[in-house]
């Protein structure tokens, strides 16, 4: 310890002999280089941006090297980060983003705002060790401005329920923190970004990618567009063991560009956000496939698991394992309404492309729920392949006043459906007036339910527990009531048939067993005990 002290000192008493002269490099082992013997001051108000960047561009300039942050406050604009070069903050080291927009370099490709630290066609690069990235973000509450057109249902509802129509909004300069594009070979391990203005770790159209044990925090309350970690038209790319506390999304995998996002591997993560802890979309313009999620953690966000595809992409192949997620909802501006899951194919307007989303694995899944989980499309074409696995939703009261929930699981517009082993339990201490029933499947043609336990919302209410509308060929096994359920099965809709019972329990009473409604005309039932 006394002998880095010496050696800090020793940069620091360089560093001011070259006051005034051009930013030379100065003699350093034969791959670190350290900031302080390029002039950057131990300062959080004192601009380094150019001492910061000369120390890079010495790395680079000789092949490569690490880029080394002693234990204080540093203080800078846009920083370029360049090949085989790392940035090494040591813990105690914190980089502040400068609040001043002329401290940033613009216009960058590929980034339609100012930039913190900023790569662009590189190759080799790290952010590591256990210093800090802070962006210093700062918002202010105010009046709504506009509204989402996402959202206008939910934000109407809100107005009408008497919540109030204010949100943060993000004080200029609007910075991202850390932007990589058409990188290859990007390392992130073990440093902290925190409250950045934009978007906080953004990569695009990289590959060979790995983010590990990275800290990313913003503020919960406040943190609109404070996305922790975007994944967008990457390749090759593996996300484990982080801790990202969000106010926006925490983890997201997007498609700018019509290029792929594929073989991604999101794990052991724990993750909150007052919007969706682990994402698809909603930006999907490339395809995106081999993605999994797996052994993650999800607290107090307002939605956990979400693909949403609305701008003609391909989601294929995608798995959500081993999660336990635990909901809670947000004010109204954010999207999510304290669901578990919801997976959603739609057209951004009529001149979009309709997408498609076949194949998705949900296995594992324990969640405290305060919404309506869902799968559904309004693109006019049937989401494909819809696999649930020892799937647990135990749905709790909402905690607004805008109450939004009412099935556990509604399903509708999917082709091929199978759910195996799925319960559902509800607070009856905190019963809902709007809770329902535990599973709706509507238009859905081809599908298996096996070993259900569950019952409808509310003990005072004759809502089926599972209902069925419209749909075909679908086979109910070993789906059993709980004690206070109604009626088991209900069968509407002229386009309902091929209903196959099997094994089904409705807790000993057979009247209450199924319901067809007179509407049906083809629907087969099969009771075996």
């Amino acid at each position: 310890m006394i002998e880095k002290k010496i050696v800090s000192r020793l940069h620091w008493l360089l560093a001011l002999a070259y006051v005034g002269c051009s930013h030379v490099a100065l003699p350093q082992s034969a791959d670190k280089y350290d900031v302080m013997a390029y002039g950057a001051v131990v300062n959080d108000t004192v601009l380094s941006t150019e001492a910061i960047q000369s120390a890079i561009d010495g790395a680079y300039a000789a092949g490569g090297g690490m880029v080394y942050f002693p234990p204080g406050q540093y203080h800078a604009g846009t920083i370029v980060l360049k090949d085989n070069v790392t940035i090494f903050l040591e813990e105690g080291a914190t980089l502040h983003a400068s609040r001043d927009i002329n401290d940033y370099r613009m216009p960058l490709e590929n980034a339609t705002r100012p930039v913190f630290l900023y790569a662009n066609g590189a190759k080799n690069i790290a952010l590591k060790g256990g210093g800090t990235i802070h962006g210093g973000a700062q918002r202010v509450y105010e009046d709504l401005r506009k509204t989402d057109a996402f959202i206008e249902d939910i934000t109407e509802n809100a107005r009408q329920a008497g919540v109030e129509m204010k949100m943060y909004y993000v004080l200029k300069p609007d910075v991202a923190l850390v932007i990589f594009t058409d990188c290859e070979g990007v390392t992130v391990s073990d440093i902290t970004l925190e409250e950045s203005s934009f978007w906080t770790l953004h990569i695009l159209k990289s590959s060979q990618v790995r983010i590990e044990r990275v800290k990313v925090f913003s503020s919960l309350e406040k943190g609109v567009n404070a996305d922790g970690i975007d994944i967008n038209s990457c390749n090759d790319v593996l996300i484990s063991d982080c801790i990202v506390s969000t106010g926006d999304d925490a983890i997201a995998l997007k498609s700018w560009f019509e290029v792929p996002c594929e073989n991604i591997r999101v794990t052991g993560c724990v993750l909150t956000s007052s919007s969706t802890a682990l994402k698809i979309g909603t930006e999907s313009h490339g395809d995106f496939r081999n993605i999994r999620f797996d052994s993650c953690t999800v607290l107090n966000s307002n939605r956990g698991l979400s693909i949403v595809v609305r701008d003609g992409a391909s989601v294929k192949d995608v798995t959500f394992s081993n999660i336990n997620i635990q909901c809670s909802r947000r004010h109204f501006n954010w999207w999510g309404n304290g669901d578990p899951i919801w997976v959603y194919l739609t057209k951004k307007n009529e001149a979009s492309e309709a997408g498609s989303i076949d194949g998705v694995l949900f296995e594992h899944i324990k969640a405290k729920a305060r919404g309506t989980s869902k799968i559904e499309s309004t693109a006019g074409m049937q989401i494909e392949n819809i696999y649930m696995k020892d799937i647990q939703i135990s749905m709790l009261e909402e905690n607004y006043l805008d109450k939004r929930a009412d099935h556990a699981l509604y399903i509708e517009q999917v082709k091929h459906l199978t759910i195996e082993g799925f319960k559902v339990n509800w607070d009856d201490a905190h019963a809902e007036s709007g809770w329902k029933s535990a599973l709706v499947l509507s238009d859905v043609h081809g599908g298996q339910v096996g070993r259900f336990v569950g019952r409808q919302g509310r003990m005072d209410s004759d809502v089926p527990i599972i209902a069925l509308n419209n749909s075909q060929d679908i086979v109910l096994r070993e789906c059993n009531s709980e004690e206070g359920g109604s009626t088991l099965v209900s069968v509407k809709g002229v386009e309902s048939r091929g209903i196959v019972l099997e094994r089904c329990n409705s807790n000993g009473n057979a009247a209450n067993l199924i319901d067809v409604d007179a509407s049906v005309t083809q629907t087969q039932s099969i009771l075996t005990e």
